[in-house]
C-alpha cells in the first residue's frame, strides 16, 4: 500500500506492506483524506515486516521515518498502534513550524480548549467525549500545534488513541463510530483507535483560537473542583508540557507568553466528563 494521508497540519506519505495497518487506515480515515491532489508531502514513513526468520516466527513490524527506525520492532498485531504512535513521534520531533504542546485540544465556535496533562490524567478520555458532542470538534488528542506568533491552533486530525478501560467507555458513548482492531498487551496495555466524527475531518484545515488552558486530573468518585490559576502558575504549568520550547527559541517563548496572556487557565479535578463540558459551555464560551 502506497498512500498519501492529509492530517490537516501535515501530510504523510505511507509505504506499507502490513495488511493490518492498511485495513485499519481504509476503515478509519475518510477516503478524501487519502487523495493527494496538489498538496506536498511533509514526511515519508513506512511499516514493513521484519526480515529473515522474523517474517515467519513471531513476526514483527518495523516503523521507519526517512529510512531510520526510531523504535524497536513490534509484534505484528501491534502494527497499527505503532503506525499512529510513529506519526505522533514524527510530528512532535520534526514539525518545528509549530510550537507543540503535549495536550488534547478541542474546539467549539472556533474557540479552542487545551488540556495539557501527563498520562493517566484522563486527557484522552475527556477529549474523546467532547469531540462527539453537538457543535464540538477535535483538533488533536495528542498535541496542540500553535502557529508561532499567534494563539491559533492548527488541527492534526487522526484517530484518537484509547487505552484499556477507556476503550469500552468510548464504545458505550459512540456505538456507531468506527474503531480500529485492538492491540492487546502493548507497553500501554490494550490499545484501540477511534475515528473522529465527520465534522472534525472536514474542518482539518480550519484553525481555532486558544480560549482556555485546562489542566485536568481525573479522580474517581470526586466532586468537580475548579481552581483558576494566576498567570505565573499557568505559565509554569504550561511550559512543562511544551515539547519543543528550546528549539523554538525566542519566538516560542513569546508565543507561550501570548497564550498565557490571552487565555484563562484552570486546574480541574473531576470524575464526570459531562461536568467539564457544562463548565466550559456555561462559563467560557
Amino acid at each position: 500500500m502506497q498512500s498519501f494521508i492529509d492530517l490537516g497540519a501535515v501530510n504523510i506519505h505511507l509505504d506499507c506492506s502490513v495488511d493490518l495497518v492498511s485495513k485499519n487506515i481504509k476503515s478509519l480515515y475518510p477516503h478524501y483524506t487519502l487523495e493527494q491532489g496538489d498538496s506536498p508531502v511533509d514526511y515519508f514513513v513506512s511499516l514493513k515486516h521484519g526480515s529473515g526468520i522474523r517474517r515467519f516466527v513471531r513476526p514483527q513490524v518495523v516503523f521507519e521515518h526517512d529510512g531510520d527506525a526510531p523504535f524497536k520492532p513490534v509484534a505484528s498485531n501491534h502494527a497499527y498502534a505503532s503506525f499512529e504512535w510513529g506519526v505522533n513521534y514524527v510530528v512532535s520531533n520534526f514539525a518545528q513550524n509549530f510550537l507543540s504542546i503535549h495536550s488534547g485540544v478541542v474546539a467549539k465556535q472556533d474557540k479552542a480548549f487545551i488540556f495539557p496533562a501527563p498520562p493517566g490524567s484522563g486527557k484522552s478520555t475527556l477529549t474523546t467525549y467532547l469531540m462527539g458532542q453537538q457543535g464540538w470538534r477535535i483538533l488533536s488528542d495528542e498535541m496542540s500545534l500553535v502557529i508561532p506568533g499567534t494563539c491559533d491552533i492548527k488541527p492534526l486530525i487522526k484517530p484518537v488513541c484509547l487505552k484499556n478501560n477507556s476503550i469500552d467507555l468510548a464504545k458505550s458513548w459512540f456505538p456507531n463510530e468506527r474503531f480500529s482492531s485492538i492491540a492487546s498487551g502493548t507497553i500501554k496495555g490494550d490499545v484501540a483507535h477511534l475515528s473522529p466524527p465527520e465534522n472534525s475531518w472536514a474542518q482539518r484545515h480550519k484553525t481555532a483560537k486558544a480560549t482556555a488552558i485546562i489542566f485536568p486530573r481525573y479522580t474517581p468518585s470526586k466532586s468537580l473542583e475548579i481552581y483558576q490559576l494566576d498567570k505565573n502558575q499557568g505559565f509554569m504549568m504550561l511550559a512543562e508540557n511544551v515539547i519543543n520550547l528550546s528549539l523554538q527559541g525566542q519566538v516560542g517563548f513569546n508565543t507561550l507568553v501570548d497564550l498565557i496572556e490571552n487565555t484563562q487557565q484552570f486546574e480541574i479535578v473531576y470524575s464526570d466528563v459531562e461536568e467539564i463540558k457544562e463548565f466550559i459551555e456555561q462559563d467560557l464560551l
